[in-house]
């Protein structure tokens, strides 16, 4: 069996913070012992609500923050044990807003070459060189490398986000909601040129989004998670067609739809939201489960595992 182009073992990210001045310390559990592998060339798409410990997994794996416990692996090697130039030649970011992710007193051109010159090493003729090469893969003209993003569109701007994560040739890209601060027009444009770099750099996608129908589109596995958990994890195709997890299909339930009429949908699970520094016993999502049992109640579920699917349900029908 290959080497996973990327792989986490039991990873967690805890925090303490506090509630106002003379509040007492409470323990938030953002990341919860996530264990996943993907394959080079594979694109792990990861969904959840707000607050399910997506952003805080990428920064993570990023190196923007310590694990409280567990470790990441690129192609065999630990992260932890590189430094931070090793650890950018190998995984960079694409984070959501192209607006704030942008120096905007910097020109295109230095903000794409950034990477380069902090790696040191680069003679100004081959900076200059990969940055043209770079911005005409994204699709921009080399001429724009001497505007200010200012002077640019957001997919642009995007498309300038991309090309400074790809100047290092990374094996990794982490997009962490990297369409959703645009217009829809522009964001299958933006969703079209990730898959065609994909496809002819080989690149490995950890694509973090709320967006189901986009994830739909991307990805070739699906991670859902609740409260720091991957709860269940499939190829895509299968996930959307017959979802295990009350979760998942509490999630797929709640697409809207553009048909008239169909108003809202009721999924079943309250106004509530779930609370990391407040998960209950049991089974985490059991408060919101329309199918709970007593067992969920008191004894939270180990990973169920089938061929090509992981859920933690004591119900799921998996063999």
């Amino acid at each position: 069996m290959s080497t996973p182009a990327i792989e986490l073992r039991d990873l967690s990210r805890h925090f303490r913070v506090r509630s106002g001045l003379f509040g007492a310390p409470r323990h938030v559990v953002a990341v919860d012992g996530v264990s996943f592998a993907v394959p080079a060339g594979g694109v792990l798409g990861v969904v959840g609500e707000s607050g399910c410990g997506k952003s805080t997994l990428a920064r993570v794996i990023l190196g923007l923050l310590p694990p409280t416990s567990g470790e990441v692996l690129v192609d065999g090697q630990r992260l932890a044990a590189m430094d931070r130039r090793a650890r950018a030649r190998l995984i960079q970011p694409v984070f959501q807003d192209p607006f704030s992710s942008l120096n905007p007193r910097r020109r295109v051109r230095d903000i794409v070459a950034l990477p380069l010159v902090a790696q040191g090493g680069f003679a100004q003729s081959e900076i200059r060189s990969r940055v043209d090469e770079v911005l005409g893969r994204v699709g921009l003209d080399p001429a724009m490398g001497e505007r200010l993003p200012a002077q640019l569109s957001g997919g642009q701007r995007q498309r300038v986000a991309i090309a400074r994560a790809l100047v290092l040739r990374p094996r990794i890209v982490v997009c962490d909601e990297p369409t959703s601060a645009l217009d829809v027009s522009v964001q299958a444009q933006i969703l079209n040129l990730l898959a065609e770099l994909r496809r002819d750099l080989g690149l490995t996608y950890l694509f973090i989004s709320h967006n189901l129908a986009v994830v739909e589109h991307v990805a070739t596995e699906v991670a859902v998670m609740y409260l720091g958990r991957i709860v269940e994890r499939r190829p895509t195709e299968a996930l959307f067609a017959a979802p295990e997890h009350p979760y998942t299909r509490a999630l797929l339930a709640s697409v809207l739809t553009p048909e008239p009429g169909l108003g809202i949908p009721d999924v079943g699970l309250g106004d509530a939201m779930p609370d990391p520094a407040n998960i209950p016993p049991g089974c985490r999502f059991h408060p919101r489960c329309p199918a709970a049992i007593a067992r969920c109640r008191s004894e939270a579920p180990l990973p169920r595992r089938g061929r090509d699917i992981e859920v933690e349900c004591h119900l799921a029908a998996v063999g």
